[in-house]
């Protein structure tokens, strides 16, 4: 039986509920159980891996990372229109198929560029794989990069 995966914060930021967030998909939880985070306001992000694991998918564009682990596959969606950007501001720093450890880098994103062209930076991290989420941390509050978000269990 597979045991259950803490999920960390991939950066410093400020906790969202899926719910608040104004990507339908993600606000009634489409996807899947998980938490958002809204990075601090910095001029560059480095999201780093919530987990062990290996890297499943690197989005084209590297705006989304599908991370499979012990309890079943991860996403980690790097703002919400960030598809649009076709790449621009977000550099992969991992490819499909990588072993990665919680904490290594993921992807940079040039975080002012995004934002002043309009796109955020809402981050969902979702349990793609119909497990089951226990929330650590509370909306509204901010985290460290490497802060317990939440647990995820096998389904």
């Amino acid at each position: 039986m597979s045991a259950p995966v803490t999920i960390l914060a991939p950066f410093t930021g400020r906790v969202v509920a899926f719910a608040d967030l104004p990507d339908p998909v993600f606000a009634q939880g489409i996807m899947g159980d998980g938490v958002a985070l809204d990075p601090e306001e910095v001029a560059s992000v480095t999201a780093l891996a919530p987990c062990d694991g290996s890297v499943a998918k690197v989005f084209p564009g590297g705006h989304g990372i599908a991370i499979e682990n012990s309890a079943g596959p991860i996403l980690l969606h790097l703002g919400l229109d960030t598809v649009a950007l076709k790449g621009v501001g977000l550099k992969a720093l991992v490819g499909d198929g990588d072993q990665i450890a919680a904490g290594e880098p993921l992807v940079e994103l040039a975080a002012s560029s995004i934002r002043a062209g309009g796109t955020s930076l809402l981050t969902p991290i979702v349990a793609i794989g119909g497990q089951r989420v226990e929330h650590l941390a509370t909306a509204g509050t901010q985290v460290r990069a490497g802060d317990p978000l939440m647990v995820v269990h096998p389904a």
